[in-house]
């Protein structure tokens, strides 16, 4: 008895130590849930959101352990974002989707409406825009009589869907809809006016346009974002020009391009450089009129490669993963067919064995043995060939995805990595990087742009073909000088970008040297029996800046210096290279202010700037 006792007692405070162990672990987890989503929350209001992508999948994983539909649901948005941001539409539309089935399984009627938000965005990008507007409708009738705010933000992206197809009228209504509900203490009133602005410089009513820019609030603008920043600019610009004052249209324009801004907004910057052309010519300055329609026409053609390289590629990813899918549903059809197949065939010899039945009983019997034996040996036998077939075209399917995968990270024109590739494959790049290492001289990560100088004369002159030969006798230089475990990308267009590891910044500067020695005194030999002499200009800086805090500037700052490198040398002489790093006396705790104002940095000397360039930099 004592021992029945003592055995259950045991047994008791066993069960009870489980289930406290399982409860500590399940509210461990869902700390660390919070903390990411908390994490995440924050990088997303302050614009980091690339950072997000280093714990996105853990902070998923947790989700989907923690039955946090929400956070899951939240998690595949901003990945999506993130994908469409840097040109992976197809991963992006895939991921929208799963998004909007997760929201439709849960109910939840917000997210249903927020995905097909996010899906409009993207079709606006696809230039799929009756797709896009079938989207956008859908969150505008959920939030039309629950959340004003909300529902005027739809209407803003409404409207832009409607301005991007030429429907202006209809823009104008949309972006009318959207003011009628909100106020203008809120928010989204910045983004209506310079929205309004625009729709009504397309429809030629300048003083309209005017009244509407005066709605909205300089100093509320100076924090907002810096595409919104920009499009207010440069409907300023605009609206003065169409008004004929040419002069401050002018100084409007070139105010913001001498601003350092993002790559992804090269579209405002050409429209700035083609209205400053028109402003010269009419004021008759046609020598700057022909300098700045230059630089558009540079601007364009860049923006034609980006989108020729980048959308057009992934259009047709996403097609080949749209078919791919419809061959599965296919596959998964005949195979259901089959079953069903065989499901009768069991049933016919069923029905044969009991008729059987009703005569000899020893002949049914045994007849029903030898059917039977028969009938598992051909089941089994048609279910081993079923199976090959399926194994088959699964590793067809696999080979297609492997295939897809390799055209999406590889350049057409030179078969170098293209931007995905270098998107995919910097954070593992990074890791040796991100910790003071024991020899910090030489234990640095180089990124260094290289430009071919006047590529458009060339194209100009002997046609795109003699272009594209240029482009690709370039790229085999290129890589004929640099190591095996170094990183050579086509960034865009006549742009390069070279990842060096583990040299150090004066070991950069020599490689520099090289590359535009070698290119300088190569001879580009063309198909029609010609020769062609052609040089570049090179722009670098090393991750870490600082090698005692390498978290202080990130990859994206560091590439933003090398492109200051590279406009220094084009401005300054071309065929030359100009390196930057930091200074004795860096502010260590203004990375952004210093990457946004490098060129006052580099003339206080926080910065330092080293070149081949014999005379004196200009700034």
């Amino acid at each position: 008895m004592i021992k029945t006792v003592y055995f259950f007692s045991f047994g008791l405070f066993f069960m009870l130590q489980t289930s406290v162990l399982i409860a500590a672990v399940g509210s461990e987890e869902k700390k660390q849930l919070d903390l990411y989503f908390a994490k995440l929350k924050t990088d997303v209001n302050l614009g980091n959101t690339l950072q997000t992508m280093s714990y996105l999948t853990e902070l998923r994983a947790l989700a989907i352990s923690q039955n946090a539909k929400e956070v899951e649901i939240e998690s595949y948005f901003i990945e999506a974002m993130i994908k469409r941001r840097y040109g992976a539409y197809a991963d992006g539309v895939k991921l929208n989707h799963y998004a909007l089935e997760l929201a439709k399984s849960v109910g939840n009627e917000e997210y249903i409406a927020w995905a097909y938000y996010h899906l409009a965005h993207l079709e606006l990008e696809l230039e799929r825009y009756t797709l896009a507007l079938d989207y956008i409708q859908h969150p505008i009738n959920f939030y039309v009589n629950k959340n004003a705010e909300r529902a005027a933000l739809m209407y803003l992206w409404q409207s832009k869907i409607y301005l991007t197809m030429g429907s202006y009228y209809q823009a104008l209504k949309a972006n009318k809809d959207a003011l009628q509900i909100i106020s203008p203490s809120m928010d989204i009133h910045l983004d209506l006016a310079v929205n309004l602005a625009q729709i009504e410089l397309k429809l030629g009513n300048t003083k309209d346009a005017k009244t509407a820019l005066g709605l909205v609030n300089v100093e509320k603008l100076n924090g907002s974002k810096a595409r919104l920043k920009l499009q207010y600019y440069l409907a300023s610009a605009n609206s003065h020009l169409q008004t004929g004052e040419f002069n401050q249209a002018i100084e409007i324009a070139l105010i913001q391009l001498e601003k350092p801004t993002s790559l992804r907004f090269l579209d405002e910057q050409a429209q700035l450089q083609y209205l400053i052309a028109v402003g010269y010519s009419q004021l008759g300055e046609h020598k700057l009129a022909y300098k700045y329609l230059k630089r558009y026409s540079l601007s364009n053609d860049a923006l034609s490669l980006q989108r020729r390289n980048n959308k057009v590629l992934q259009l047709e990813s996403h097609y080949k993963f749209d078919l791919q899918n419809q061959k599965l549903e296919l596959l998964g059809k005949d195979n259901t067919l089959k079953e069903q197949r065989l499901a009768q065939q069991e049933q016919a010899f069923t029905n044969h064995r009991l008729q059987q039945q009703r005569w000899v009983l020893g002949a049914i019997l045994l007849l029903s043995i030898v059917g039977f034996v028969y009938w598992r040996w051909q089941n089994q036998r048609y279910l081993v060939v079923l199976k090959q077939r399926v194994n088959e075209r699964t590793q067809e399917l696999a080979k297609s995805n492997e295939r897809l995968k390799a055209m999406s990270f590889t350049d057409s024109l030179t078969d170098l990595h293209n931007r995905h590739y270098f998107f995919s494959v910097i954070d593992e790049l990074l890791i040796d990087f991100n910790s003071p290492p024991i020899n910090t001289e030489r234990q640095r990560l180089v990124f260094a742009l290289i430009d071919i100088d006047k590529f458009k004369n060339i194209n100009d002159t002997f046609g795109h073909n003699v272009g594209d030969q240029v482009l690709e006798q370039f790229s085999n230089i290129l890589r004929q000088q640099i190591r095996s475990e170094d990183l050579l990308i086509r960034w865009g267009g006549e742009e390069f970008l070279l990842v060096i590891k583990n040299v150090s910044y004066c070991e950069a500067e020599q490689i520099a040297e090289t590359l535009r020695s070698v290119v300088a005194n190569h001879i580009f030999k063309l198909n029609n029996d010609e020769s062609l002499n052609v040089t570049c200009s090179i722009g670098f800086a090393c991750y870490p800046l600082l090698a005692t805090e390498p978290d202080l500037y990130n990859w994206e700052q560091i590439i933003e210096l090398a492109d200051g490198g590279l406009y220094l040398a084009k401005e300054n002489q071309r065929d030359a290279w100009v390196g930057i790093k930091a200074g004795n006396s860096i502010l260590h705790h203004q990375s952004k202010e210093v990457v946004k104002n490098y060129r006052a940095h580099l003339v206080q000397q926080t910065l330092h700037a080293s070149t081949n360039i014999e005379r004196t930099l200009n700034y």
